[in-house]
């Protein structure tokens, strides 16, 4: 992925394994925090709301949301686009 197609609720995967997070799961990019971006992860037994597109500032303990920080320069590489 590129910081080019950074865009508010566009789905992406995971092309690593990541904490509690298996490759290939998708997710939706839920803020752009300038530096980075975060990931809301969709998963199977944790999915994200129907139409979830944006972060809401709940914490996680209100939402059961799992969110990961992704760094612009550094680590968009760990994601790629999903084309739905």
């Amino acid at each position: 992925m590129t910081a080019a197609e950074i865009e508010i609720g566009r789905r992406v995967k995971a092309l690593l394994n990541f904490a509690d997070v298996p490759k290939g799961t998708e997710g939706v990019i839920d803020q752009d925090y300038g530096t980075g971006v975060m990931i809301a992860w969709d998963l199977p037994d944790r999915p994200l709301p129907r139409g979830y597109m944006e972060y809401d500032g709940k914490p996680v303990v209100q939402t059961g949301i799992l969110r990961d920080g992704f760094d612009k320069e550094r680590e968009l590489r760990f994601l790629e686009v999903v084309n739905a």
